[in-house]
């Protein structure tokens, strides 16, 4: 059985005996783990259990900035133990026309994801925007464009009068829910891409920038609808935290169409990161795309 475990009480000791996650009064066999999310900033770790957890699953440290009215994230990763000297290369050297490619291929299955969300609570919605130019500037455009057709209408399913008083600040508790949702998601990853001895930082849609995991920013894009309809089936939970970290825990291990199997997240997140390693040969690229069944609410 897999557990995900999350810290919210203030002024635990963690550390390991005996293989086992010690947290206060609760031990837990640390190769059970699939996540970890801690939300106490006062929370001492021991160098033992850094190591542990880093190697073992995602493990993601949030804490609530009052003076940005934003979640702020940290991963713990592991070092790069194994190194896919190959797959590196070949991003840092992908031909333009086969970065385009790729670059399409996520950025359009972001489009046709986010669509199929507003489908599904809006049957009467038009057919998605057609891509008709392997321009990545034209893709680059269709997304922003799209962006604004689609965020007042998925703020609008929320509620009706929710996106009319508070249009999108970053306070609002629907875009705190949002913005933790995606930092659990994209350092999840993250840390997949470490496991695939891929260097995060080199991607091919984002610009390489100090201290961020640019490949990440790119292989989140198909997957973030994924957080989009958790945070609409439990808008109720998003206010508090400890329930908003739990729901996205469970997320993980939610079921999804993919490849033509259904898979646990955290499983397609592996498929699709091995996928990418594969395209930077000759093998087609499978972003994730989420089933019309899979959107419903």
């Amino acid at each position: 059985m897999i557990h995900h475990l999350i810290l919210a009480s203030e002024g635990l000791d963690l550390h390991v005996e005996d293989g086992m996650l010690v947290a206060g009064s609760r031990r837990i066999a640390i190769e059970s783990l699939g996540s970890l999310q801690c939300l106490a900033v006062r929370t001492r770790w021991s160098q033992t259990a850094l190591e542990r957890l880093a190697g073992q699953c995602p493990t993601v440290l949030a804490r609530w900035d009052p003076g940005i009215r934003k979640w702020q994230t940290l991963a713990i990763t592991p070092r790069n133990r194994y190194v896919n000297p190959s797959a590196a290369w070949k991003v840092a050297r992908l031909s333009p026309q086969r970065a385009t490619q790729l670059a399409s291929s996520l950025l359009y299955t972001k489009v046709s994801n986010q669509h199929q969300l507003l489908r599904s609570f809006d049957p009467s919605i038009s057919d998605k925007p057609q891509l008709k130019d392997n321009s990545f500037n034209r893709i680059l455009r269709l997304e922003a464009r799209y962006a604004r057709f689609f965020w007042p209408r998925y703020f609008d399913a929320v509620a009706t009068d929710l996106f009319a008083r508070e249009r999108r600040r970053m306070d609002h508790p629907l875009n705190a829910a949002l913005n933790y949702g995606y930092g659990f998601l994209y350092h999840a990853i993250e840390w997949q891409c470490l496991a695939c001895g891929l260097d995060p930082a080199i991607g091919i849609v984002h610009k390489l920038r100090r201290k961020r995991p640019s490949l990440a920013c790119d292989l989140i894009e198909p997957l973030r609808c994924t957080v989009e309809l958790t945070v609409m089936r439990y808008w109720d939970e998003m206010r508090e935290p400890g329930r908003m970290a739990g729901r996205f825990a469970e997320l993980m291990e939610s079921r999804f169409a993919y490849k033509g199997g259904r898979f646990r997240l955290r499983t397609i997140i592996r498929l699709m990161v091995e996928s990418f390693v594969q395209a930077l040969d000759t093998a087609a690229f499978q972003p994730f795309r989420i089933d019309a069944r899979d959107a419903c609410l």
